[in-house]
């Protein structure tokens, strides 16, 4: 019987050996082919696809389509899923793959019927960037054809990779407009929200700007906040209300992200244009961007180098040796929200400035993996999809820039060709992108601003808020010319730099419109960090600056607890004590090791919360469903409080302003980890820890071992060049000189490769993570070729 068990328990033990044998061969088998030669029917010539140590990838042909079907072979065999992914985000399809987990996130992206939208952009594009996206879409899957097993992501869902299609590049693209713009007008909402329930004076106060923060490259500032006088609004004589702020699950307001800059070549040592760019995005494995030189060795030669988002043929960011470019998102308003009235006679139909119309409705069909599918209606507008109801059952529709087939285009691509800056901000304005502020300098030395992408222009009126939409004056009234995009080029102080806050104002403002800037903290400290490095600034000096840590905006928070904590504020209260002498440690930066600077930042945090929350308390009570988050530009109105401290506006509850700030120093301490007994050990390091994890980490138990990078306490955050949050930071750092590509820099969390088997997989992270010493901007020495032959 022993015998028998042995024998038994030998072979379980030979067949968990074999299947995990089977498993790890098959995983090696979906890894791609580096070397060796291939035949394709799509190409016209010789085509190499190079890769050099760290996995950078360089595509050289003969002409530009060649070009295209080689990176999109190269994105099939890296970063399929990852593509996969993109596309279905976009269109609400994840279900298909997922199951039942994505549907209600599927149900809310099927409004936007993206799908549909592509097809109509590829069919009424220009018809050579439709015969690229075609190539490219043919190179993508020739790279995914290439693998000798499908990727591994698709054994483990026990599922098929479906073939690339051209439209699919279409819906790369705008799942970017879907991660950095509104695609449910929650901004425009609350501000609608807070205008309907508070007095005039009030609701212009709490949405007021943070002049003392901004720096806009053209000089202009915003309005001081006006407080409201007692007669206006006194939050004792507002009724019996919530004044404490919700719980922290509530909407937090996303992080806004990305910098860019260029000094212009009297500033520089090379005499050319110095350009720099750090995109923040979510960080996830594997990364956004996928790093590549492309060059076209034709009769219409092309050399260029930068980001290029797998799924898309362009380089997105980077230098073509004449011009370097690079990109933040711009925050102006790019959208329209319009209460729908219903038409009393027929509520099939609602009340437009030239009379009722009917509702449109699209039939959907979500497929869900392992269920029955899923219909959904559409309801439309002449405007876009109904995308949100109040509390009191309105519908909202949403006229969004993403929704029209003319705002999405390949122009990106003209950039290669481009050899002055004034050609290149031409092309930016000519873009079919999400808008961006588009910063790029060329080898003259000249450097220039304006927004890529398009910009709708409007009949008139307060689009900052939703509109009735029998007003005439509401929605879109067409595009902004190109020519009339605002431009600045070669600023006196020679530089230019944008960081999500407002870059200009005026007329220029009113063209871009508001969507919710930065508060600017960010670009204030950038254009400070450039005028110290002086005239002889190199690619060194543009990662000091993208590595600046320094905490100046938490600076007088700190000074102002400092101050609160007096003999008569700590005595019998020892937590405060500790509070009280922890907060010398300060070092000024967000370092890994300061426990002030968490300390100081979860107080200004919780003060913020509850000063908000208070002001806003008659809006929560009209929409107590409502998720409201606090505007970046709240820092205005809440220091103008702090210094003033008018009665009037202290929440209910409080005998006077000290002791609220006290309350709050109270709750966020409580608010800290309930592993830190002693303050001091209460570090930023511990909070500012990375989760960069791959989508499918948490499928099988110990797979993020595998998949995910290691968690890592990383200095920066949110309101300095340097920004960084467990999962949100740089997705990218580079500095480029055109015509001096060699010298420039080039980091990424993460690797070029999205298969965990890969040499690539993990390579160049440690460059992102600390700093230094910065991977070349342009690829290596080739370690691996693949020539690919008519």
């Amino acid at each position: 019987m022993s015998k028998l068990l042995l024998r038994i328990g030998a072979g379980i033990v030979a067949l968990a050996v074999a299947a995990v044998a089977a498993a790890w061969l098959t995983l090696r088998a979906s890894l791609p082919v580096l070397d060796g030669h291939a035949t394709t029917r799509a190409i016209g010539e010789r085509l190499t696809i190079e890769r050099d140590a760290e996995g950078a990838v360089t595509v050289s042909g003969a002409t530009r389509a060649d070009v295209a079907f080689g990176l999109g072979y190269a994105h099939g065999q890296d970063r399929f899923f990852q593509m996969d992914l993109l596309r279905r985000a976009a269109a609400g399809e994840l279900s298909a793959l997922f199951g039942s987990a994505t549907l209600e996130a599927d149900r809310e992206l099927r409004l936007h019927r993206f799908r549909s939208m592509a097809r109509a952009a590829l069919a009424n594009g220009a018809p050579e960037q439709r015969a690229l996206l075609e190539v490219y879409a043919a190179g993508v899957n020739a790279g995914l054809g290439s693998l000798r097993a499908r990727p591994f992501e698709y054994l483990l869902l026990r599922s098929a990779p479906e073939p690339w299609r051209a439209e699919d590049s279409v819906l790369a693209v705008l799942a970017m407009f879907l991660q950095l713009q509104e695609p449910d007008g929650h901004t425009k909402l609350q501000n609608g929200l807070i205008r309907e329930a508070l007095p005039a004076s009030a609701a212009r106060f709490v949405l007021a700007a943070a002049p003392a923060w901004e720096a806009a490259l053209d000089g202009s500032q915003s309005e001081a906040p006006v407080v409201p006088s007692a007669a206006e609004y006194d939050l004792a004589h507002v009724g019996s209300l919530d004044f404490e702020p919700p719980p922290r699950h509530s909407r937090s307001r996303p992080a806004s992200g990305s910098n860019n800059w260029a000094v212009a070549g009297a500033r520089t040592a090379s005499g050319a244009a110095l350009v720099a760019n750090d995109m923040h995005l979510g960080l996830r494995v594997p990364n956004t961007w996928y790093h590549a030189r492309l060059r076209v060795t034709g009769d219409a030669a092309a050399d260029v180098t930068g980001v290029t988002l797998p799924g898309t043929p362009a380089v997105v960011t980077g230098s073509n040796t004449h011009v370097a470019w690079a990109f933040t998102n711009s925050y102006g308003d790019y959208e329209d929200l319009i209460r729908v009235v219903p038409d009393p006679a027929d509520p099939a139909r609602y009340l437009s400035a030239a009379g009722a119309r009917p509702f449109t409705h699209s039939h959907e069909k979500i497929l869900v993996n392992g269920a029955n599918p899923v219909e959904l209606d559409v309801v439309g507008t002449e405007w876009g999809p109904v995308v949100a109801r109040d509390e009191q059952g309105r519908a909202f529709a949403l006229e969004w820039t993403a929704h029209d087939p003319a705002a999405v285009n390949l122009e990106l691509v003209a950039l290669e060709r481009v050899t002055t800056v004034r050609e290149a901000l031409a092309v930016a304005a000519r873009a079919g992108i999400p808008a961006q502020n588009f910063v790029c300098g060329d080898r003259d030395g000249h450097i220039g601003w304006t927004i890529a992408g398009q910009v709708p222009t409007r009949r008139g009126g307060d689009a900052s808020v939703p509109r009735a939409s029998d007003d005439p004056a509401v929605g879109f009234d067409g595009w902004l010319a190109p020519a009339s995009h605002p431009t600045l080029v070669d600023l006196a102080g020679g530089q230019i730099a944008t960081a999500n806050a407002r870059v200009v104002g005026g007329g220029a403002l009113a063209a871009i419109g508001d969507g919710g800037y930065d508060r600017g903290a960010r670009a204030r400290q950038i254009l400070a960090g450039l005028r110290a490095r002086g005239d002889k600034q190199t690619p060194a000096d543009a990662l000091a600056v993208q590595l600046d840590d320094r905490s100046l905006f938490l600076a007088r928070w700190h000074e102002l607890l400092l101050e609160l904590l007096d003999a008569t504020a700590t005595a019998n209260q020892p937590r405060r004590l500790q509070l009280r002498a922890a907060l010398p440690s300060w070092t000024g930066h967000a370092a890994i090791d300061d426990a002030a600077y968490r300390l100081v930042r979860a107080f200004r945090a919780e003060v913020e919360r509850r000063v908000f929350f208070a002001l806003i308390a008659p809006a929560r009570v009209k929409n107590p469903s409502f998720r409201f988050s606090v505007p970046a530009s709240f820092e205005g109105p809440l220091w103008t409080l702090i210094e003033g401290r008018p009665a009037h506006l202290l929440p209910p509850g409080y005998a006077d302003w000290k002791s609220f700030l006290l309350a709050a120093a109270d709750a966020a301490v409580a608010g800290l980890d309930a592993n830190c007994p002693k303050l001091l050990d209460c570090t930023w390091g511990r909070a500012n820890r990375t989760r960069i994890r791959h989508p499918l980490s948490g499928a099988v138990p110990g797979l993020g071992s595998l998949l995910d990078l290691p968690p890592e306490m990383l200095p920066g955050d949110e309101d300095m060049p340097r920004v960084q949050g467990p999962a949100f930071g740089a997705s990218e750092r580079f500095a480029v000189s055109p015509g001096h590509e060699a010298d420039g820099y080039f980091e990424m969390p993460g690797g070029q490769s999205g298969h965990p088997l890969s040499p690539y997989y993990r390579a160049g992270h440690e460059h992102w993570a600390h700093g230094a010493p910065p991977a070349p901007f342009l690829p290596g020495p080739a370690t691996h070729t693949l020539v690919l032959t008519p």
